[in-house]
């Protein structure tokens, strides 16, 4: 295995996952994409709104 492999895969997962609550990316609804990009962009502290 390539030593880029562990890093490309790190990589996916972190532009993947979302920076303000557990859940990853892709499984946010209109709604939870608009909270979690207002609550990184404004470095607020509060709950999680997704289903």
């Amino acid at each position: 295995m390539p030593a880029s492999e562990p890093r490309t895969a790190l990589l996916e997962a972190a532009v993947d996952s979302c920076a303000v609550c557990p859940h990853p990316w892709r499984d946010h609804d209109p709604i939870g994409v608009r909270y979690c990009t207002a609550t990184e962009a404004s470095a607020l502290s509060r709950d999680c709104v997704c289903r």
